[in-house]
C-alpha cells in the first residue's frame, strides 16, 4: 500500500517488493548527498544567530498591566533563539532604560527569561519601545543581533476622582423659576477607559430627594440642578453631596464626595401670618359704645423681611370697628340681643395687610370672629293673646284639655335667656277646676289648660267659668302678666238604651210558615229627647238566619219571613242565636245589643241508616263467641235522646234454626246455640274448604210516631276447628334387615286415619321422634320408612335400632300414642384392616446415613383387622411417595423403587440398590398400603405413611455461588465501606467455611491492596481509601478463595472466585466560570425572549460530574430575566422596567449533577453579572396628591391651588420634564397655570365674584420625551357663595291642620316646605322642632330633610284636642340662619266615631253562572259624636288578600252592596272568604283593619246543574266464575259529576242499556233472552244468574248513569266467564277495606304495564286464611284474572305470572307499595256431578286414561329422584361452600324474598338436611339446582322458572315443599294450595 496524493493504492506482494527497492536506492543516494554538505558547510564561515519569533511577528509586543497586577519580578515572557553553529546563545538589553525596566536570565544554549525589574505606572509611562541584543560570542565585540521589544502598560484602576472645590457655595432666591442650573461641577479620574469615565451621583438630606439633581454632561462634567422652588420659610439651607465615581464594572471602584451648600435667599412673597384669633368673645348686650371687645395680631409671613401690620373691618357696620395698628375691636353703637336682625350674635370678617415698599401688590390675610352677646333681664312674659274662650264637655275626666275657639292663640314668650326667660304659668279665679300645662316655659312655649277638678263640670249647675291666666318670672326681678279666660260647658249624651232582659228565648216548629211571629223585644234610655226612650229605633238583626227574619225598628217585633226549609231543618242545625240592636237619637246615638236564642223543635223525618251496607263475623263451630265482635249500627239524624232516634234491631231473615240472637239496643249479635260446622250446607264449588257461610237479614227502626226503617245483610263465616286427632292402626312394627343395606332402602310402611272431614284437618303426616340417629327417613305422606340416603349400618356399633314415629294432622294435632318400630341388624364381613401406630402424628418415623449400603433394616410395620380371619398383605404405593430436599423443595424424578424394599408378609422396610444422597434428599415420606384379602365384597384397605431422614456425611467441596463477582464502589469510599459480600456454599451439615483474599500478580498495588476480606463473613470492605482513585485506575481485580473445616478429611475442599470491582467516579470537581462578559447594558423595551449574553463554565469531572447546567437566582431576576440551562444564553423573560429598577446584579449558578432541582451530590459556583437598562420614554406622567377639589370664595384672589405630577422616566432627561395646559372646562376664561418644575399653580385670571359654582377643569399633563406622553385629570373648583340669606316658608303661617283621632302612629300630619336663596351648604335647608315645655312634640316628629310631620304616639281627644306646634327652618351655613313656622293640629273626633258592624261576620250566597246579582252587606254605625260635630261619612272598602278578592267582587263604597265582577264558576271555587272595613276615609288612602270595624264576609256560590256526570273509565270488565254466587257484585261502577254534592245536581243513577251481547259462548242455552242477567244496586253490577261449569266466552253491554236532570254519560261493560284455575290470588300486608278502597290503583298499574286487561274478583277481598283456619288479619287475599286486551280472552295462571316475572321491575314499585307477599295460582276445584251421561262417560275415560299416563311418569319421577340423592346432597355440599349472600354485581333486582341466588346457602341453615323452605320461609317456590341458581343467572322470579320449565308437576312439587314448610315451622298454611299437593319424600330425621 503506497500513498500519492492522497489517495490509497494496494499493491500485490511482487510490487512491494520492487517499490522497497526503489526506497533503498534512492536512501542511498540521499545519504551520499548529506555527507557532501556537512563537508561543504565545515569549510564556510560563522554563521549569526537567530531571534526565534511566532509565524508573521516582526516584533515583540508584552501587554502589562501596571501596579501591582504586575509585580517586580514577574517573568513576562521567554526569549528562543537559533543558531546554525549549535554556539550557546547570549540574550541582552540595550539601554539604560532597559537595563532598569527589565531583567533578563539565560537558560541553557538557545533560551532566556525576561523579569520585571522595576513597577509600572501607567499614568507615568504607558509604553515602552527597547532593544533585545543577542550574540553567539563569535560575532565580535559589541556586536550584537538585535531584536525591538514593545512593551504596553494595561491601565488598572489604581486613581480615585479629583473634583474641583471653587463651587462649594451656591445662593438661589426662593420661587426661583425651575428648572435652574445653578453650578457645574468637574472631576477627573487620571485613569483610561471605563476606569477615567466619572459619573455623577447626588445625596441630599431625607426629604429632598426631588428637589435637587445633577446631570451628566458629554465632557464629563456634572449640572447641578433645581427641579422645585424653593421656600425660604421651609428650609433655608441645603446641603448637597455630589459622589463621583469611576465606570469600572469589575474590581475596585474608586469614589470621591464633593460637598455643596445652597443657601436659600427670601422674598416677600408670603401674606402675614395671624398670632392671635380669640375664635369667639362675649359681651353684654348693655355694654356702653367704645368698649373694647377682642384684640387680633399679625406678623409678616416672610421671616427675613418682617414688615409692619395694619388692621381693617371687611364687614364694617354700625355697631363694630378695630384700631389699624394695634388690631383692637370696639363697639360703635348700642347693642341688642333680641334683635331679630342679628340673633345675639355677629361673625366679623378681620383683614391684615402687609406694608411694603414694594411696587407688586401688598399680601393681605383675613379671618373671622364670632362675637356673640350675653343676655340681660329685659323682657316681661307676655301672652299671644288678649284674652282667650274655650269650651269643654260635661264629666270630662282629669287632663282632658279645653278647646280654644276663635283666635286664641295659646302662646306665651319672654325672649331673654336662662332664668331670665323662664316663667311659671297658672290660674287665678277658678277654684281649682282648671290647671295650665306646662306649669314652667322658657323663652316660648304652646300650653293647655286641662281639667283639674271634673266635679264641678256639671252642665245643670253650670254653663260659663271665668278666671284668670297669670306668666310670671322664675327669676329674682319675677316680672309677669295676666289675661282673662272664659270656658263654656257643653252637655253630653252618656246614655245607652237597656233592654227589659239580658237574654231571650223563643222556640219554633222547623216547618213554620212565613209571618209567624216570634217575639218582641224592649229597650228604654233614661236620657232625655231624643237621646232617650223618645228616640230609640231599633237598627239591625243579625245572625245566620237573619235574613229570614223580619225587624220593626218601631216595636220591636221579628215575625219569619220567606223561609228556606234548609234554614230551619233542626238536623242542620238545632238552635241559631241572633243579635238585635237598639240605638237611641233616632237611630244615630248610642247603641246595645241583646242576644236572642230561637230553638228549633223536632219532627220524625229521618230514617235510620246503617253504617255499613254488608257487615261480616267470623266463628268457630261449637263456640259462643264471635272471632271479633259483630256488631251492627245504625243513625238517626231525629233530635237525639227521644222517640224519634231512638233505634231498635232485628233479626228478619236467614235464623230459622235460631243460632243467633241480637241485642235489639246495641245491635250485637251474639250465638244463642252453638253452630255444628259439619251439619252446615257446603259451599258450592267448594266442598272441602274449612269456612262455610250463613246469611242474615238485619232491621233497625226508630220508635217515632210513623216509625222509619232500614235493611243491613250479615255474612256469618263459620270456621271449621280440629277436634280429632290421628291415630296408627298398628301400636308396634318389627323388621329384619343385614347391615350392607343399601341406602334408600324402602323397609316396611306404617299407617295412621285421622276421622276429620276437611283439609287440612284430615291430611296425616309422619315425623320420626326418636331412635332413628340419622340412619332411617319416613316419608312425611306415605308413611314409607327408608334407610337415609348416605347412611350405612354396623352391626359392631348398633346390633338393632328402635324407632318412635308419631302422625301429625294438617291442625297440628298429634297421634295420643306413637307407634313403634323395631329394626334388627343381621352382621356381615365388611371391616378394613388398620395399621398401628404410637405417634402423636399419626405417622412412622425413621432415620438412615446417607451411603447406607443396600439391605440395611429401617423398621417395620404392623396392621390389624376387626374381622375373624383376615389375610393381610403389604405393599408400597410410590404414587403417594415423595421425597424432599434439605431446603423442602419436593425432589422430582426420585427412583424411590431403587432406594427402599418391602416384605409384604413381614412388613419389614429395608435400603434398596440405589444410593441415598442428603444433599439430594433429605427426608422422604413414603405411603404403605395393608389389604385384607379376605374381603367378601370389593376391597379392604388401609394406609399409613412414613418419614424417613437421611443423615449427612462430610462429602462436598464449598461453591461460591457465582464463579465470577462483578460490583462498582466510588473512589475516596472511606474505610470500612462495604464493597462487596461474597458467600460459598457447602452441601455438608455442620461445616464452616472460612474466606481469603489473593491479589492479581499483575496488580502494582498488591503490596498496598486497598481491599480486605473479612475471613467469617466474607464482606470485603475498603482499607485504603487513598488507593482508590478512579484517575489513577478503573479496576480493581483479585480472586477469592472459600475453604471447609474438612472433618476429619486429610484434604480441605476449597472454592474460588473471581471479582471485579469497577472504581466509579465522585463529583470532587465544582463547575469554573471561564472570564468574560459581566456587564450588559439593553434597553428597557428589549423584547421579551430576546438574548442579550452569555456565560460557560467547565467542569473537570466526567458524565453528570462533568455536565454543566445554568441556573439563574430567582431573587436577582424578579421574573424579568432567564438562562438557558445548556447554552448558558441570558434571555429576556419578562417585561423590563427602568423606572422600576434601573439595575439588575444577576446572580448565575453553575450546577453539575443539575436535574431541575439539585441533588446532594451536585456541586456549584457563581457568577454576577450586571444588566444595566437604558431608558426609553415609556412612563406617562402621573398627577401626584388627592387633591382635586378646591374650594374657594367668590372673593378669592390668590393661588387656588398647586397641581403637581411625576414622570417615572430618567430624571436627567427630557422623558421626566412636564408641561401643563388646561384643556377644558375655563371657556369663561376664570383661571390660569403659572408653570414650575413638574408643577403648575392655579390662579384667578379675572374676579370670581358672582361666578360661584362647580367648575370641572381638565388639565393637560405631558412630558417632552419622543414620542410624547399626554395624560389628563379633571380638578373640581368650588366657588362657594357667602351665607347672607335665611331660609324662607313656603307654607302659611298660623295654619290649622286637622287629624282624625284614630290616625294611627306613622301617618303623615302635613309636610313644611322653605327655601333658601343661597347656594351650596349655605341654601341647604333642615328643620327642627323648637323646644319648649308645653309644646308635646312627643307626640309628633318631623324628617330632617323632607320636613314631613308624622305621628309618634296615639291621639286622645279628650286630653288634648289642639296642638301648637313651632318649627324652624336653618340651613347648613357655617354660622346658620333660621326662620320659624307656626302652625295648629286640631284632633278631629273619630274615636268615638269609629265605625263599628252590629255583626263580626255574615255570610251571603251567589249563584253560579249568573250576571248582575248584588247582596247590601250590614251599616256600619258609630256613637258618641259630639252634639255640635257632624256625624262623618262611614264609607267601605274589600281589604287585599292573597285571593285576589278585591278583583273578583265590587263593593260600593256609599251604598254597602256587593256583586262579583267576574262570572263565577262554584266548581272552581264553591266559597269565598272576604273582609270588609268600615271607615270614614271615603279616599281609601289608609285601608288600616280594626277588630271592630272589619266585617268577615262568606260569599257562597250556588250551584247550578252545568255539568253531566262522567265515568272514571270508558270500559269497566269483571269476571264471572263457578265460585260466583247469585246477587254477588261484579263490577263496581264509578262516575263523577263535579256539580255541588249532596244535591239533586249530583245525585247520580245508573242503569243498563240492553241488548246484552255475547261473544265466543258456550253453555249458555239454558238462559233466556229476555232473562236479565244482570242487575245495578246502586252503582253495583249484581249477577242474577247461576254460572254453569261449562259456560265460556264474555258478555258485552253498555250502562248508562244521569243526573236529577236527566244530563247523561254512557260506558262500556265487559264481562268474562272463566274458570276458578284462572284466577290469581294476590296476598298483601293491608287491611281487606283499605285495599279495596286503592285496588284501582293496584289493576290499572297491573295492566298498563303488562298490557293485558286486569280485572278483580269484587267479592275475594277478606282476611288472609292460615293453612290451620286461622285468620291473619295483617293480610289481604284477593283475586285477579288477566284477559287479552285484543281478543278477550281469559289468560292461564301460567301466563299470567309469566307476564308479571318478566315486568317484575316495573312492577316492583306498585308491589311495594301494596306490601306484595305472594301471587299464587288459585285452587281447582271441579264441580262434582251426581251422574255421567254418555258424553260424561267419555270424558271420564279421558281423564282416567291421563291419570294412568301421570302415574306412571310420577313413578318414573321417583325412581330418578332416588337414584340422584347422591348428587343431590353432593350439590348441597357444594353450596355450603358457596357464598352465603351471592354476589352484588348481578343487574336483576332482589324482587323475590331470597337474599342471594343459592337455596342452600343462606347463613346458619344446614344445607344437607334443609329444603328452600327453610331458608326462605316467603319463598312459596324454589328450585334445588346449583346450576340454576348460580351467581348472578338466576331468572327474576320463582313463577317465571316454572313457567319456562313446562313442568306442572315441578311447580306443585314446589308448592308442596312449602307446604310441609309450614307444618314443621309452625307457619300458616296457604288452604288454597292444599289441592295442588302432591307426593314427596320428606327427608326426615330427629328434631
Amino acid at each position: 500500500m503506497r500513498l500519492m496524493k492522497g489517495k490509497v493504492y494496494f499493491l500485490s506482494e511482487s510490487g512491494e517488493r520492487r517499490v522497497r527497492l526503489r526506497l533503498r536506492l534512492r536512501l542511498g543516494w540521499c545519504v551520499v548527498i548529506v555527507v557532501l554538505l556537512t563537508c561543504m558547510e565545515m569549510t564556510l564561515a560563522n554563521r549569526p544567530p537567530q531571534f526565534v519569533l511566532n509565524e508573521g511577528q516582526s516584533e515583540i509586543v508584552l501587554r502589562l498591566k501596571e501596579g501591582k497586577e504586575t509585580s517586580i519580578g514577574t517573568l513576562v515572557h521567554r526569549l528562543k533563539g537559533f543558531d546554525s553553529d549549535e554556539d550557546p546563545l547570549i540574550f541582552g538589553l540595550r539601554g539604560q532604560a532597559a537595563n532598569d525596566l527589565l531583567r533578563i536570565e539565560n537558560l541553557g544554549s538557545n533560551e532566556g527569561n525576561v523579569y520585571l525589574k522595576k513597577e509600572l505606572d501607567r499614568e507615568t509611562e504607558d509604553s515602552y519601545t527597547l532593544i533585545l541584543t543577542l550574540t553567539d560570542g563569535h560575532l565580535g565585540e559589541g556586536s550584537f543581533v538585535t531584536q525591538s521589544l514593545l512593551i504596553l502598560v494595561e491601565d488598572v484602576n489604581d486613581n480615585a476622582p479629583i473634583c474641583r472645590t471653587d463651587n462649594s457655595t451656591v445662593k438661589v432666591e426662593e420661587n426661583s423659576d425651575v428648572p435652574l442650573i445653578l453650578t457645574t461641577i468637574e472631576c477627573e479620574d487620571l485613569d483610561e477607559g471605563p476606569y477615567g469615565q466619572v459619573i455623577y451621583k447626588l445625596q441630599t438630606d431625607p426629604g429632598d430627594e426631588e428637589v435637587f439633581s445633577i446631570q451628566q454632561t458629554k465632557d464629563g462634567k456634572g449640572l447641578l440642578k433645581l427641579l422645585q422652588p424653593l421656600d425660604y420659610d421651609k428650609k433655608f439651607l441645603y446641603q448637597l453631596r455630589v459622589i463621583a465615581t469611576d465606570r469600572a464594572n469589575t474590581g475596585q471602584v474608586n469614589t470621591a464626595t464633593h460637598p455643596i451648600l445652597v443657601e436659600v435667599v427670601d422674598r416677600e412673597d408670603r401674606p402675614p401670618e395671624w398670632l392671635v384669633v380669640p375664635s369667639v368673645t362675649r359681651i353684654s348686650e348693655d355694654v356702653p359704645k367704645g368698649t373694647h371687645v377682642l384684640q387680633v395680631r399679625a406678623i409678616d409671613g416672610d421671616r427675613g423681611v418682617n414688615n409692619k401690620i395694619s388692621y381693617s373691618l371687611l364687614n364694617e357696620n354700625d355697631l363694630f370697628g378695630v384700631d389699624s395698628e394695634s388690631g383692637i375691636v370696639f363697639t360703635k353703637g348700642t347693642l341688642d340681643r333680641e334683635d331679630d336682625r342679628n340673633g345675639g350674635s355677629f361673625i366679623l370678617q378681620l383683614q391684615a395687610t402687609e406694608k411694603t415698599n414694594s411696587k407688586d401688590k401688598s399680601l393681605s390675610i383675613s379671618t373671622e370672629v364670632t362675637v356673640l352677646l350675653l343676655d340681660v333681664n329685659d323682657e316681661t312674659p307676655r301672652f299671644a293673646s288678649r284674652s282667650y274662650v274655650a269650651e269643654v264637655v260635661e264629666n270630662q275626666p282629669v287632663d282632658v284639655p279645653v278647646t280654644f275657639l276663635g283666635d286664641s292663640i295659646a302662646e306665651c314668650f319672654d325672649h331673654d335667656l336662662g332664668l331670665n326667660g323662664t316663667f311659671r304659668l297658672y290660674t287665678e279665679g277658678d277654684g281649682g277646676v282648671f290647671e295650665i300645662t306646662p306649669s314652667q316655659g322658657i323663652n316660648q312655649v304652646t300650653f293647655l289648660v286641662r281639667v283639674k277638678n271634673p266635679s264641678r263640670l256639671d252642665y245643670e249647675r253650670l254653663k260659663v267659668i271665668n278666671f284668670t291666666l297669670v306668666a310670671e318670672e322664675v327669676g329674682i326681678e319675677k316680672k309677669k302678666s295676666k289675661v282673662g279666660m272664659t270656658v263654656f260647658l257643653r252637655d253630653a249624651n252618656d246614655n245607652s238604651p237597656q233592654f227589659e232582659k239580658e237574654i231571650y228565648k223563643v222556640n219554633i216548629s222547623e216547618n213554620a210558615l212565613p209571618g209567624t211571629t216570634m217575639i218582641q223585644i224592649r229597650a228604654h234610655d233614661d236620657d232625655s229627647g231624643l237621646l232617650g226612650t223618645e228616640g230609640i229605633r231599633y237598627t239591625s238583626i243579625t245572625g245566620s238566619i237573619a235574613d229570614e227574619l223580619i225587624l220593626n225598628p218601631i216595636t220591636g217585633v221579628i215575625t219569619v219571613g220567606s223561609t228556606n226549609k234548609k234554614s230551619l231543618d233542626r238536623e242542620l242545625s238545632p238552635a241559631y242565636f241572633l243579635n238585635v240592636e237598639a240605638r237611641d237619637n233616632g237611630g244615630r246615638g248610642n247603641r246595645n245589643t241583646v242576644q236572642i236564642q230561637l230553638l228549633i223543635n223536632d219532627l220524625n223525618d229521618e230514617k235510620p241508616n246503617f253504617l255499613l251496607s254488608r257487615y261480616e263475623g267470623r266463628i268457630f263451630e261449637n263456640e259462643f263467641q264471635f272471632i271479633s265482635p259483630l256488631i251492627v249500627e245504625a243513625k238517626d239524624k231525629d233530635l237525639p235522646n227521644t222517640k224519634n232516634s231512638e233505634i231498635h234491631y232485628s233479626i228478619v231473615s236467614g235464623n230459622e234454626e235460631g243460632h243467633f240472637q241480637i241485642d235489639e239496643i246495641t245491635g250485637k249479635l251474639s250465638i244463642k246455640k252453638t253452630l255444628d260446622f259439619e251439619s252446615l250446607p257446603v259451599i258450592p264449588g267448594h266442598p272441602e274448604s274449612n269456612v262455610k257461610k250463613l246469611n242474615l237479614t238485619i232491621r233497625a227502626n226508630d220508635m217515632g210516631s210513623a216509625p222509619l226503617f232500614s235493611l243491613a245483610a250479615v255474612t256469618v263465616w263459620v270456621l271449621d276447628q280440629n277436634d280429632f286427632s290421628p291415630e296408627f292402626k298398628k301400636k308396634y312394627y318389627h323388621k329384619i334387615i343385614r347391615e350392607d343395606t343399601p341406602q334408600g332402602t324402602e323397609i316396611l310402611t306404617i299407617q295412621a286415619e285421622d276421622l276429620d272431614a276437611s283439609l287440612p284437618f284430615n291430611r296425616i303426616f309422619y315425623r320420626m321422634e326418636n331412635g332413628a340417629g340419622d340412619k332411617f327417613m319416613v316419608d312425611s305422606e306415605s308413611g314409607v320408612i327408608r334407610l337415609s340416603p348416605g347412611a350405612t349400618l354396623d352391626f359392631n356399633l348398633h346390633s338393632s335400632h328402635v324407632l318412635q314415629i308419631n302422625a301429625i294432622d294438617g291442625g297440628g294435632l298429634k297421634s295420643k300414642i306413637p307407634t313403634v318400630v323395631n329394626i334388627t341388624v343381621l352382621d356381615t364381613n365388611n371391616k378394613p384392616p388398620s395399621f398401628i401406630v404410637n405417634t402423636a402424628d399419626g405417622i412412622y418415623h425413621a432415620k438412615i446415613k446417607e451411603n447406607s449400603p443396600r439391605g440395611t433394616y429401617i423398621t417395620q410395620f404392623r396392621a390389624s383387622d376387626p374381622d375373624q380371619k383376615p389375610i393381610l398383605r403389604y405393599r408400597l404405593d410410590l404414587n403417594k411417595s415423595e421425597g424432599r430436599s434439605p431446603e423442602g423443595r419436593l425432589v422430582k424424578g426420585l427412583q424411590l423403587n431403587t432406594l427402599f424394599t418391602l416384605d409384604s408378609s413381614d412388613a419389614i422396610l429395608r435400603v434398596g440398590g440405589g444410593q441415598l444422597d442428603r444433599e439430594t434428599v433429605e427426608f422422604i415420606r413414603l405411603t404403605i398400603e395393608v389389604e385384607d384379602k379376605g374381603t367378601e365384597n370389593g376391597k379392604q384397605m388401609a394406609t399409613a405413611q412414613i418419614q424417613i431422614q437421611i443423615i449427612d456425611e462430610q462429602d462436598n467441596e464449598p461453591i461460591f455461588r457465582r464463579s465470577i463477582y462483578s460490583t462498582s464502589l466510588v473512589e475516596n469510599s472511606k474505610i470500612g465501606t462495604v464493597v462487596l459480600t461474597l458467600v460459598a456454599d457447602d452441601a455438608d451439615l455442620d461445616t464452616h467455611i472460612r474466606y481469603a483474599l489473593l491479589p492479581l500478580a499483575s496488580d502494582p498495588h498488591r503490596t498496598e491492596f486497598p481491599l480486605v476480606i473479612d475471613s467469617d463473613s466474607g464482606v470485603i470492605t475498603v482499607s485504603q481509601p487513598n488507593k482508590i482513585d478512579r484517575e489513577t485506575r478503573q479496576w480493581i481485580n483479585f480472586t477469592v478463595l472459600a475453604e471447609d473445616s474438612g472433618n476429619g478429611r486429610t484434604t480441605k475442599g476449597i472454592g474460588r472466585a473471581e471479582v471485579f470491582v469497577r472504581i466509579l467516579d465522585q463529583n470532587d470537581n465544582s463547575p469554573l466560570f471561564i472570564p468574560g462578559q459581566d456587564r450588559i447594558e439593553v434597553r428597557e423595551d428589549t423584547k421579551v425572549g430576546s438574548v442579550i449574553g452569555s456565560v460557560e463554565a467547565r467542569d473537570l469531572d466526567e458524565g453528570p460530574n462533568g455536565k454543566v447546567s445554568y441556573v439563574l437566582d430567582r431573587n436577582s431576576a424578579m421574573g424579568k430575566f432567564s438562562i438557558d440551562p445548556e447554552s448558558g444564553r441570558i434571555r429576556v423573560a419578562g417585561l423590563l422596567d427602568r423606572e422600576e429598577t434601573p439595575t439588575h446584579s444577576l446572580v448565575i449558578e453553575a450546577w453539575d449533577n443539575w436535574y431541575g432541582y439539585s441533588s446532594p451530590d451536585s456541586r456549584s459556583s457563581f457568577k454576577n453579572v450586571l444588566v444595566i437598562l437604558l431608558d426609553v420614554n415609556d412612563e406617562k406622567p402621573v398627577f401626584e396628591g388627592l387633591e382635586e377639589e378646591f374650594v374657594v370664595t367668590e372673593f378669592h384672589e390668590g393661588v387656588i391651588g398647586t397641581i403637581r405630577a411625576k414622570d417615572g422616566d430618567a430624571p436627567d432627561l427630557p422623558n421626566s420634564w412636564i408641561q401643563f395646559k388646561i384643556r377644558g372646562g375655563n371657556e369663561l376664561g376664570l383661571f390660569k397655570l403659572e408653570q414650575g418644575k413638574n408643577q403648575a399653580k392655579l390662579f384667578p385670571a379675572r374676579s370670581l365674584k358672582g361666578f360661584y359654582g362647580n367648575y370641572t377643569l381638565s388639565v393637560e399633563a405631558s412630558d417632552g420625551g419622543k414620542p410624547i406622553n399626554v395624560v389628563s385629570r379633571d380638578f373640581q373648583v368650588h366657588i362657594t357663595d357667602f351665607n347672607d340669606n335665611a331660609p324662607r316658608f313656603i307654607t302659611l303661617q298660623n295654619l290649622t291642620v286637622a287629624i282624625p283621632e284614630n290616625a294611627t302612629v306613622g301617618s303623615s300630619v302635613i309636610q313644611i316646605r322653605a327655601i333658601d336663596s343661597d347656594t351650596g351648604p349655605n341654601g341647604v335647608v333642615r328643620y327642627r322642632f323648637r323646644k319648649d315645655l308645653a309644646s308635646n312634640l312627643d307626640t309628633f316628629t318631623i324628617h330632617p330633610t323632607t320636613g314631613l310631620i308624622t305621628l309618634t304616639k296615639p291621639l286622645d281627644r279628650q286630653k288634648v284636642k289642639l296642638y301648637h306646634v313651632r318649627v324652624e327652618a336653618y340651613d347648613l351655613g357655617q354660622i346658620p340662619l333660621s326662620s320659624d313656622l307656626t302652625f295648629k293640629v286640631k284632633v278631629e273626633n273619630m274615636k268615638e266615631f269609629q265605625p263599628v258592624f252590629i255583626v263580626s261576620s255574615i255570610s251571603i250566597n251567589f249563584t253560579e253562572n249568573t250576571e248582575e246579582e248584588r247582596v247590601e252587606l250590614p251599616e256600619a254605625v258609630g256613637s258618641d259624636n259630639d252634639e255640635d260635630e257632624e256625624e262623618p261619612d262611614i264609607c267601605y272598602f274589600i281589604l287585599s288578600d292573597d285571593q285576589n278578592s278585591t278583583e273578583i267582587f265590587y263593593l260600593d263604597p256609599y251604598e254597602h252592596w256587593i256583586s262579583p265582577k267576574i262570572i263565577l264558576d262554584r266548581e272552581q271555587t264553591p266559597s269565598y272568604e272576604i273582609k270588609v272595613l268600615a271607615t270614614t276615609d271615603c279616599k281609601g288612602s289608609q285601608l288600616i283593619a280594626q277588630i271592630r270595624s272589619t266585617l268577615a264576609v262568606t260569599i257562597m256560590v250556588n250551584d247550578l246543574n252545568d255539568n253531566s256526570p262522567k265515568f272514571e273509565k270508558r270500559v269497566f270488565s269483571g269476571g264471572i266464575s263457578t265460585s260466583s254466587s247469585f246477587g254477588s257484585i261484579i263490577v263496581d261502577l264509578s262516575a263523577a259529576d263535579s256539580d255541588a254534592p249532596n244535591t239533586s245536581n249530583s245525585q247520580l243513577t245508573y242503569y243498563i242499556i240492553p241488548p246484552i251481547r255475547t261473544s265466543l259462548t258456550e253453555g249458555l242455552g239454558h238462559l233466556s233472552e229476555n232473562q236479565n242477567l244482570f242487575l245495578i244496586d246502586g252503582k253495583s253490577l249484581l249477577l242474577n244468574f247461576d254460572p254453569q261449569i261449562n259456560m265460556k266466552g264474555y258478555f258485552k253491554f253498555e250502562v248508562g248513569v244521569k243526573d236529577g236532570d236527566s244530563l247523561m254519560d254512557t260506558a262500556v261493560v265487559l264481562i268474562y266467564l272463566l274458570r276458578e284455575d284462572q284466577k290469581v290470588k294476590i296476598v298483601v300486608r293491608r287491611n281487606p277495606v283499605e285495599v279495596r278502597e286503592n285496588v284501582d290503583k293496584f289493576l290499572r298499574t297491573l295492566s298498563n304495564i303488562t298490557g293485558a286487561r286486569v280485572n278483580s274478583d269484587m267479592s275475594s277481598f277478606q282476611f288472609h286464611e292460615n293453612m290451620d283456619g286461622s285468620v291473619d288479619k295483617t293480610k289481604t287475599d284477593f283475586f285477579v284474572h288477566f284477559v287479552h286486551p285484543e281478543n278477550n280472552i281469559v289468560l292461564e295462571v301460567e301466563q299470567v305470572l309469566k307476564l308479571i316475572d318478566l315486568n317484575i321491575e316495573e312492577l316492583d314499585e306498585i308491589f311495594k307499595e301494596f306490601n306484595v307477599i305472594d301471587t299464587q295460582g288459585s285452587t281447582l276445584t271441579p264441580r262434582r256431578s251426581k251422574g255421567l251421561s254418555g258424553e260424561g262417560r267419555n270424558l271420564f275415560l279421558v281423564y282416567a286414561g291421563g291419570t294412568a299416563i301421570f302415574l306412571a311418569l310420577l313413578l318414573l319421577v321417583v325412581i330418578s329422584l332416588s337414584c340422584a340423592q347422591r348428587s343431590k346432597y353432593q350439590r348441597r355440599l357444594k353450596a355450603a361452600t358457596a357464598t352465603a349472600y351471592g354476589s352484588s354485581s348481578t343487574i336483576l333486582p332482589r324482587s323475590g324474598t331470597v337474599p342471594n341466588t343459592n337455596i342452600h346457602s343462606s347463613e346458619g341453615s344446614n344445607p344437607i338436611w334443609m329444603q328452600a323452605y327453610h331458608n326462605n320461609c316467603g319463598n312459596s317456590e324454589s328450585r334445588d339446582s346449583l346450576e340454576e341458581n348460580g351467581m348472578g343467572s338466576s331468572p327474576p322470579s320463582s313463577h317465571m322458572r316454572s313457567f319456562l320449565g313446562s313442568d306442572e308437576g315441578r311447580r306443585k312439587i314446589e308448592v308442596n315443599r312449602v307446604y310441609h314448610k309450614n307444618i314443621l315451622y309452625g307457619n300458616p298454611i296457604d288452604t288454597n294450595s292444599t289441592c295442588l299437593i302432591l307426593k314427596k319424600h320428606l327427608e326426615t330425621t330427629e328434631l
